[in-house]
């Protein structure tokens, strides 16, 4: 299997983990101590998350997520596989467990594979409606 079949394998069974609303699915994609960041700043956002090299829990971090957000259909639109990295534009329809509200919206994810596992994910997303959605 050569090495851009193999990372967009992981990367569609990382975003069918999540679709699937399970922790241990998700956790299962992410290689040890990886970076895993929802960009944007926690004065706009409160999903939004940073970490270097594993200082982050990420399993309380993903926990949030689901907890916050039950994913009814993701769709990936396009995707770009550069060496060891990927960067995937995503549609996502979900539903706010806080509100109840149902929408859909795009993302943009970065996201590095070494070894079959997630080193690095990144994602930038409508900061403002995660907001309106968590009921803040």
């Amino acid at each position: 299997m050569s090495e851009r079949t193999e990372i967009e394998r992981v990367i569609r069974q990382a975003y069918a983990a999540r679709k699937s609303n399970n922790l241990e699915e998700c956790l299962k994609v992410f290689a040890d101590n990886p970076i895993f960041r929802m960009a944007g700043t926690p004065v706009t956002s409160p999903v939004t998350t940073a970490s270097r090299n594993g200082e982050i829990d990420l399993r309380a971090a993903i926990g949030k997520l689901i907890a916050s957000f039950e994913w009814i259909d993701h769709t990936i639109v396009s995707i770009v596989i550069d060496g060891s990295r990927a960067a995937v534009h995503g549609r996502v329809k979900m539903e706010s467990i806080a509100t109840g509200d149902v929408v859909e919206t795009d993302v943009a994810d970065f996201i590095e594979v070494r070894d079959g596992r997630i080193t690095s994910f990144v994602e930038f997303c409508d900061t403002a409606l995660v907001a309106r959605l968590m009921g803040r």
